[in-house]
């Protein structure tokens, strides 16, 4: 395959021109992928919705658990499976699209970064080949701007020095093209060692973000749940406790010795 691109050592200003000509595809790219990962998002809105209500049933269904009689338990029982496994079907379905999108931002980034690092490698070969045109830091360009619009330091000079000399030259500093790339490369590492640091929270083992509730469990291994992950809709009134926590108060509940039951009974009817 034939090889179209200008070397950068041949014309500057043709290897410029044709290489923001090979950036004209670039937005239209970047925007099908934003498309995409937008198209991903709302194909999750269903199936959140149903994980919700799913939860919110299972929440109604451990409630009745505790009120019910024996068959009213054993109907409970047999219905608790369906929704346990709804829920994870759901969950899966989350899981595909939340793949599918980070693969559409990886290829993005990519995208963008094929770009940058062409340039950057061009460049480093320009600078080898031309070390005492490019400098190492700051590069620093001269202009020149009339005494009307100079600074205020120049107002001190004698009016002889102004007819000597009608123009002022001032000294402006741009940053090297490489420094930039290094800061961002640097910020973005940062930026990663500080999201590896935060803890997670919630069954979906993800970082704290929106409304957040604690669950009361003594032993509860995650803490705090993402609302919409326990299908709530607004904080709960007094203790709350998670499906783990609920279904271990449960256990206890039906280990606990008879004669505790009936004395706890007794004690409440006083």
């Amino acid at each position: 395959m034939e090889n179209n691109t200008v070397d950068i050592h041949e014309d500057s200003g043709l290897y410029l021109q044709e290489y923001i000509s090979s950036l004209e595809n670039l937005p239209s790219e970047i925007r099908y992928h934003w498309a995409e990962i937008k198209n991903r998002n709302d194909q999750a809105k269903a199936p959140e919705k149903r994980i919700k209500s799913a939860q919110h049933e299972l929440s109604k269904l451990h409630r009745q658990w505790f009120d019910g009689d024996p068959q009213k338990r054993e109907r409970l029982k047999k219905h608790e499976p369906v929704l346990i496994q709804r829920i994870e079907t759901d969950y899966a379905k989350l899981q595909d699209l939340a793949n599918e999108r980070i693969h559409l931002a990886q290829e993005a980034l990519t995208l963008v970064e094929k770009h940058l690092q062409r340039l950057d490698s061009d460049l480093q070969k320009h600078d080898a080949a031309h070390p005492e045109s490019v400098p190492h830091i700051l590069e620093t360009r001269s202009y020149t701007i009339p005494h009307g619009v100079s600074t205020a330091t120049t107002a001190t000079n004698t009016d002889s020095e102004l007819e000597d000399d009608n123009t002022v030259e001032i000294k402006l500093e741009q940053p090297d093209y490489q420094t930039m790339i290094a800061n961002r490369n640097q910020k973005r590492k940062k930026k990663e060692e500080r999201d590896k640091d935060e803890p997670l929270y919630c069954f979906c083992q993800q970082v704290s973000y929106g409304e957040m509730v604690a669950c009361d469990g003594e032993n509860c291994p995650f803490e705090w749940f993402h609302m919409d992950c326990v299908g709530l809709d607004e904080p709960p009134k007094g203790a709350w406790y998670c499906e783990d926590c609920l279904n271990e108060l449960r256990n206890k509940r039906r280990h606990q010795p008879i004669h505790k039951k009936m004395k706890r009974k007794r004690d409440s009817q006083i």
